[in-house]
């Protein structure tokens, strides 16, 4: 059994995306235990790096050895191999401090003697400063340094830079976060420089010089760079940390990201979770889901105590990766080959994805880990294989990475070199080579050799070297029928950095009985945006009638490289087929192509929207047509298909999508036709139909759809959820009149927590004494809506804080949340009279670590077993599950407490206590006053040019932007502090008892 290293630490991270198939797995060690454990790791000094390299645990055959360690190599943020099999490495001294003085250098590694170790090194630059990416090629060294994008240019390749390096691009974010940036490099097979950049620290990307106009805004995702036409693009949008790009031998991408979840497959145009309310996928509306089927965390231990249990070390070691490699070598065992390996850096050790095709995609699953590594301090950043197959791995060397954002061992690093069955050493020169010789390389087993010939192929191209005799190699061996898949491809890509393909050979490809040929024929075809009349027929032929999901994913990621214009025929077929409705990547990918279309011909947009075959598209066409703002008459002739289309689901996806595109909207326009419309709809078959034509009705403020809402509530005969629904519809509009039928709604159980939530919306005035009059008959849960009402606005605040003075209402009763509430109402007497019923809300600072301190003495591990875990959970349920999920049962308002350093109790205490001393933007508590005169808090779930979103532990709120007369972000976290404070000693021992379980 491999023994799991240190493990996960808390996201700080917005609404951490959870996979639907979590695994729920138990602890193996007692608390006492635990203890035990975390004080042995926190002793340790990282392991020599021999010793460390000979610990490391690998499968039968694999040996690891040190490439190279301090003092030759420290602080390796990333490195990448040259056709010489030279290390380039980049040192980040500087980090985590972006500053300004230069510290940050590239070094090269070189083993002369083939013992598997360096033996030469060199500086080759050393005034950089917060360097996060390297690549070599085309005369020079290309790197990464937000906010710069560099070339350092050795065109005589002596090692030693020609000048200064020359500023290529700026405008890259640096000012967030210290690690979620844009970083690393790779060759893609189509000649162009790709890169990883987190999410965080959004770009604003130009030419030095460029003024905002001429600069392009980039929120985060991959991007690429061409190296002899100097063109600059987005590719992706999306994911939050990736770090790490790679390519498997049919040319498909994968990132690997920095947090949970780990591994995406990138299309290009693609948009990818998390949105965070980015303006780059504003009209996205859903986005891309991982290809990951597991998580590699269960989130039972921490980086600092380097806790760990068998279910875990199963799992993966934990939630956060980084580097991305697909074995395409000759060397391992077939087994591995076409593999995803990522770094797992709290997990200490390398992840095996095994990628399988699925639909248009991929589905990545769990596979054994390729090493684990005993020395505490090991973090990997970086892998790639070279010339014999073998693997290098770097290793940060430090244990304060990842949301800690410490550096604290700036003197050490490590490069570990793995190999299978003692590999023997290549030490290639690639540049000595022929053109024909480069070419026969395209079929060399390991895609090392053919990666660099490739790029040595296109670097003599553009050094104006003549290509004729090349490219009549690679075409044999593109038609060779006898090749296999990759080594064709191989030839394809050779062609296309050489400048060899042209129209009639791409045409010829289209055809082709490989869908893999087929499907990057279409990809080169459309790089320009103008493919060839030809081509295009041939595109739309097999968007309608082809047979591969694979293909059409191509032609669905080249729609967006396409003018308005011309790709409305190719759209049109891709949406025709019903058979990718539930493909997991073929209707976004679609609709992300077809969206921007609305802006050149509406009455065609809404035509296609009626007779789209996939329901996700149709949808989303008719959310973008309802909030269109360039033409108001777009919501009529939706309104109109609706009444001419005689299919209930088709009705109902487009009253769907209508619906949302209106969210928050008041005072919207009825339709002329759209008394007709409802008068057939209302008595359909179809429930959901009926449902969302009466809340359509209820934008449109339709007189008779409001009486029909309001008899139903009161109809004693009508089923529960019927009228449940009926109310709900009203009060998210706010109806007049609707408030005194709330109120009548509360001595019904089945429907007071309905009524109790409408009734928040609306200035209670005498109806605020009616709600505490019945508040001993509500439940605990109805007892927090019941709260909520009240201290939305001060009047009610008043009747709350009388209540609680009287005895009517617990205090205990009054959350931490609802306290917050409270106090923002921003009035001194209710703060007073709050502060002598229940406590103040903030504490100074020397209180709160006092309280800390107090706490970890009196939590010792012995107390803790002791905890009651059914009370523990009790209390969880009432002051946490609101805003947080434990293992899948809670709120997301705040991060998922599942996988947090749940067994490391000053983390905790420090979140319970203080959570406003470190807090991300994204969990700052937002403080809306309505015109209506209600104080809302919360966090902004997202906002458009009309409406802003705001979730709270209680409610979702949609608001119009013209009801919001202030807005405030406040600096402290939307977690409120004092969570502890109403619970006694007994129950705060349950509660992290319970949490540590």
């Amino acid at each position: 059994m491999w023994i799991l290293p240190d493990t996960s630490c808390l996201l700080r991270v917005l609404f951490g995306l959870m996979l639907t198939n979590l695994w729920l797995l138990g602890i193996g060690a007692s608390l006492h235990a635990v203890a035990q454990e975390s004080e042995y790791h926190n002793a340790l000094e990282p392991l020599p790096a021999d010793e460390a390299a000979q610990r490391m645990r690998v499968p039968e055959g694999f040996r690891v050895t040190l490439f190279a360690g301090e003092p030759d190599v420290r602080q390796p943020i990333g490195f990448c191999l040259d056709d010489r099999a030279r290390l380039w490495v980049a040192e980040a001294f500087n980090y985590p401090d972006h500053g300004t003085t230069a510290g940050d250098r590239i070094i090269i590694l070189e083993d002369t003697d083939g013992d598997g170790r360096h033996d030469r090194r060199k500086v080759f630059y050393d005034g950089l400063n917060y360097v996060s990416g390297i690549e070599v090629g085309f005369g020079g060294v290309w790197v990464m340094s937000p906010p710069f994008m560099y070339f350092i240019a050795d065109r005589d390749g002596d090692d030693v830079p020609d000048g200064e390096p020359q500023v290529l691009l700026d405008g890259f974010g640096n000012h967030d976060n210290a690690h979620n940036i844009a970083n690393g490099f790779a060759w893609g097979p189509d000649g162009w420089l790709y890169a990883t950049h987190g999410r965080t620290n959004w770009s604003m990307i130009g030419r030095p010089g460029d003024d905002d106009a001429a600069r392009r805004r980039f929120d985060g995702g991959v991007w690429r760079y061409h190296p002899v036409r100097h063109v600059w693009e987005p590719y992706a949008d999306g994911t939050t940390n990736p770090w790490g790009i790679d390519w498997n031998d049919v040319g498909d991408a994968f990132v690997c990201n920095c947090v949970n979840p780990h591994v995406f497959q990138v299309i290009q145009g693609a948009h990818y979770e998390p949105w965070r309310g980015r303006e780059s996928s504003q009209y996205a509306y859903q986005r891309i889901d991982t290809i990951a089927d597991h998580l590699h965390f269960v989130g039972l231990s921490n980086v600092r105590q380097g806790l760990g249990s068998e279910a875990e070390d199963t799992a993966g070691g934990g939630h956060a990766h980084c580097g991305t490699m697909i074995y395409l070598a000759d060397h391992f065992p077939a087994e591995y080959r076409g593999q995803l390996f990522t770094n797992n850096i709290h997990g200490r050790r390398i992840n095996m994805d095994r990628l399988k095709p699925r639909g248009s995609g991929y589905v990545a699953s769990h596979g054994p880990d390729l090493m684990r590594s005993e020395d505490p301090w090991f973090m990997g950043v970086t892998l790639a294989y070279g010339p014999g197959g073998e693997v290098y791995v770097s290793d940060w060397s430090d244990t304060g990475e990842c949301h800690s954002v410490k550096n604290t061992r700036r003197h050490t690093g490590r490069i570990y070199r793995i190999t299978y069955l003692g590999s023997q050493v290549e030490r290639p020169s690639l540049s000595d080579r022929s053109t024909l010789e480069l070419v026969a390389l395209q079929q060399h087993d390991n895609d090392w050799w053919v990666r660099h010939s490739r790029r040595l192929l296109q670097e003599r191209t553009a050094a104006g070297q003549s290509m004729a005799e090349s490219h009549a190699a690679l075409i044999q061996l593109l038609d060779d029928g006898q090749q296999s898949t990759a080594k064709r491809l191989r030839a394809l890509w050779a062609l296309k950095v050489t400048d060899g393909l042209d129209d009639r050979l791409l045409e010829r490809l289209l055809q082709d009985q490989d869908e893999n040929l087929r499907s990057w024929a279409v990809t080169l075809a459309c790089e320009n945006g103008r493919p060839s009349p030809g081509a295009m027929t041939r595109m739309v032929e097999l968007a309608a009638s082809g047979d591969s999901a694979r293909v059409r994913l191509s032609l669905a990621s080249a729609l967006q490289r396409l003018s308005h214009e011309s790709r409305w025929e190719l759209a049109e077929a891709l949406a025709l087929r019903r058979d990718d409705a539930k493909d997991q990547n073929l209707p976004l990918m679609v609709w992300y192509g077809i969206e921007p279309l609305i802006e050149h011909d509406l009455d065609r947009y809404v035509e296609l929207a009626v007779s789209v075959a996939i329901s996700q598209i149709r949808q989303n066409m008719a959310r973008r047509v309802a909030s269109y703002k360039h033409d108001t008459d777009g919501l009529a002739r939706l309104v109109t298909a609706i009444d001419q289309s005689n299919e209930a689901d088709v009705q109902d996806d487009l009253l769907t999508g209508i619906l949302s595109g209106l969210e928050g909207r008041g005072g919207v326009p009825m339709p002329q036709a759209w008394p007709a419309v409802f008068a057939s709809l209302k008595s359909s078959d179809f429930a959901p139909l009926r449902r969302h034509a009466m809340e359509l009705a209820m934008v449109f403020a339709d007189p008779g759809a409001i009486d029909s809402l309001k008899a139903t509530v009161v109809n004693s005969e009508a089923p529960i959820e019927q009228r449940r629904e009926a109310m709900e519809a009203l009060y998210q509009r706010e109806i007049g009149d609707l408030q005194s039928m709330l109120v009548t709604q509360l001595t019904h159980p089945e429907l007071r927590e309905t009524a109790l939530r409408g009734l928040a919306r609306y200035e209670l005035g005498p109806d605020a004494t009616r709600i505490v009059a019945h508040y001993s008959d509500y439940t605990a849960k109805e007892k927090q809506f019941a709260l909520q009402a009240l201290a939305s606005r001060p009047s009610g605040a008043d009747v709350l804080l009388q209540g609680i003075e009287s005895g009517a209402i617990a205090s205990v009763d009054l959350t931490a949340f609802t306290a917050r509430q409270l106090q923002s109402l921003g009035d001194d007497d209710l703060t007073s009279r709050l502060a002598r019923v229940w406590g103040n809300v903030r504490q100074t600072p020397a209180d709160r670590t006092k309280r800390i301190e107090s706490l970890q003495k009196s939590l010792t591990s012995t107390v803790l077993a002791q905890a009651d875990l059914a009370g523990g959970q009790r209390l969880f349920e009432k002051h946490c599950a609101a805003c947080h999920r434990f293992f899948g049962q809670g709120g997301s308002l705040g991060p998922d407490l599942t996988g947090a350093q749940r067994t490391n109790l000053q983390y905790m205490l420090e979140n319970m206590i203080d959570p406003s001393a470190s807090v991300a933007k994204e969990f700052r508590m937002q403080i809306l006053q309505t015109e209506d005169g209600r104080v809302l808090t919360g966090l902004i779930e997202g906002e458009s040019g009309q409406s802003i979103t705001l979730i709270n532990a209680t409610d979702r709120f949609v608001l119009s932007n013209d009801s919001i007369v202030e807005r405030k972000t406040s600096e402290v976290s939307v977690m409120p502090e004092g969570l502890l404070d109403s619970l006694s000693e007994r129950e705060v021992r349950d509660l992290i008892g319970y949490l540590q379980r």
